[in-house]
C-alpha cells in the first residue's frame, strides 16, 4: 500500500493502492496484517483516508469499518437528523440537514457521557460542488487559543443546552430547531426518556409547553486517552448562536457565491433577532460557561479563527472512506450543490488503552 500525508501537518494519513490490489478483500487482509502500526499512526495523525479502493456499497463500508474498529454502535444522542441505511446494522446517512446549512467543526457528541471513539465517513455519491467534510486537529486548537480565553474555559467548563419541542409543537419557522424529543429518544414514553437521561447522566426538565430541556455540564477539554495531550472538546463553536454567522463569513470567503453571501447576511440577522427575543437558556441550542454565564461572542469569534487557521479541506472522491479519531480530530460539513451521499458509522466503548498495540509494517 502507498502511504502519504495530505500536508506537513500529517492530517490525514492517506492510504492508497500501490499500483495493484484495489479490492476490498486485499485491503482487509492488509489491515489485519498491519493492525499494530496502523493503529499507532492513526492516533498520531488523527485521521486516515482510504482512497482508490473498491468500497462500492454501504455493506462494503460497514465491513471495512468493522475491520478497523469492531466496536461499532448505533446509540445516538446527537442533534443531526440521521436515517439508518437499509441492509446494514450500523450505517447511517451522515446528516439530513439542508445542503445550504454548514456544520461547524466538532468532536462528535462531545457533551455525552461516552462519546464515540472512532468515526467513519464514506462517500457513496460524490458531491458535484462543495460538500467537503473538513478536518481540524483540536489538539492544536487548544494550544493556539488565547491563554486568557483558554484559562477561563479550563476554570469554568461548559454547559451545553438543548431544547427539544414537544410532539405537536415543532415550529416551521425556527431554522435552528433540528428535531422533536421523541425523534431523539425514539420513544413517546416520557418515563423511557427519563430512564435514558438517568443512564446517560443528562440533566433534564419538562417544560410547560411539552418541550424537553437537556443540559450537559462538562469540562471544555479532555486528555487524549492515548497520548495524554489536552484536546479542545466541546460544542461552543457549534451551538453558541454567534458561531453560525462567523462560519458563513469564512465559507463565503472560500466559495464566493451569491448564495453564501445571502445566507451569511440572513443568518447574522436571524441570530441577532433570536438573541433579542429569546433568553440563552431557552434557545434551541446553546453553550454557556459551566456556571451558567454567557460565553462572549468575541470568544466564539476567536475560537472560529483558530479553527479555520488549522482547517484541512479535502474534496470527496467516490468510494473514499475516512476514519477519524474523535478524541483529537474534529469534522464538519461545507455547503454543497447537487447530489451528495455521505454515510457514517461510529464506535463507542471504554476509551482505548494508553498503550495501543504495535507490530507489523506498512
Amino acid at each position: 500500500m502507498k502511504e502519504t500525508y495530505f500536508n506537513n501537518e500529517k492530517l490525514p494519513l492517506i492510504i492508497e493502492p500501490n499500483g495493484v490490489g484495489t479490492s476490498k478483500a486485499e485491503l482487509l487482509r492488509w489491515l489485519a496484517t498491519n493492525k499494530g502500526v496502523f493503529t499507532k499512526k492513526f492516533y498520531e495523525s488523527g485521521a486516515v483516508l482510504f482512497r482508490g479502493f473498491d468500497i462500492d456499497t454501504p455493506t462494503d463500508f460497514e465491513t471495512l469499518a468493522l475491520q478497523v474498529d469492531p466496536r461499532l454502535k448505533n446509540d445516538y444522542y446527537g442533534t443531526s437528523p440521521r436515517n439508518i441505511v437499509k441492509g446494514t446494522n450500523f450505517i447511517y446517512t451522515a446528516s439530513e440537514l439542508p445542503s445550504f446549512y454548514p456544520i461547524m467543526q466538532h468532536c462528535e457528541m462531545s457533551y455525552v457521557k461516552e462519546p464515540p471513539i472512532t468515526l467513519f465517513f464514506y462517500c457513496h455519491v460524490e458531491p458535484q460542488y462543495g460538500g467537503e467534510t473538513p478536518l481540524c486537529n483540536f489538539r492544536k486548537v487548544y494550544e493556539q487559543l488565547d491563554p486568557k480565553i483558554r484559562d477561563e474555559f479550563d476554570k469554568k467548563g461548559v454547559m451545553t443546552v438543548r431544547n427539544y419541542s414537544g410532539l405537536e409543537q415543532k415550529s416551521r419557522f425556527n431554522l435552528f430547531e433540528l428535531k422533536k424529543w421523541n425523534e431523539l429518544f425514539n420513544t413517546t414514553d416520557r418515563a423511557e426518556v427519563e430512564r435514558q437521561c438517568h443512564e446517560q447522566e443528562i440533566e433534564y426538565s419538562w417544560q410547560n409547553n411539552g418541550n424537553l430541556r437537556l443540559i450537559h455540564k462538562t469540562p471544555a477539554t479532555i486528555k487524549h486517552p492515548v497520548s495524554g495531550e489536552t484536546v479542545w472538546f466541546n460544542h461552543t463553536q457549534v451551538f453558541q448562536p454567534s458561531a453560525a454567522p462567523v462560519e458563513y463569513e469564512y465559507i463565503h470567503a472560500r466559495q464566493h457565491r451569491a448564495k453564501t453571501l445571502f445566507w451569511s447576511l440572513l443568518t447574522k440577522a436571524m441570530v441577532k433577532m433570536k438573541n433579542l427575543t429569546t433568553q440563552p437558556i431557552n434557545q434551541s441550542m446553546n453553550v454557556l460557561f459551566g456556571d451558567g454565564t454567557a460565553i462572549p461572542d468575541s470568544y466564539v469569534k476567536h475560537i472560529e479563527d483558530v479553527i479555520w487557521k488549522n482547517l484541512i479541506i479535502i474534496p470527496w472522491k467516490k468510494n473514499d472512506v475516512i476514519a477519524i479519531d474523535n478524541f483529537s480530530t474534529a469534522h464538519g460539513r461545507l455547503p454543497y450543490e447537487g447530489p451528495r451521499q455521505i454515510l457514517v458509522c461510529w464506535s463507542a466503548a471504554p476509551a482505548p488503552s494508553k498503550s495501543p498495540p504495535t507490530g507489523g509494517t506498512f
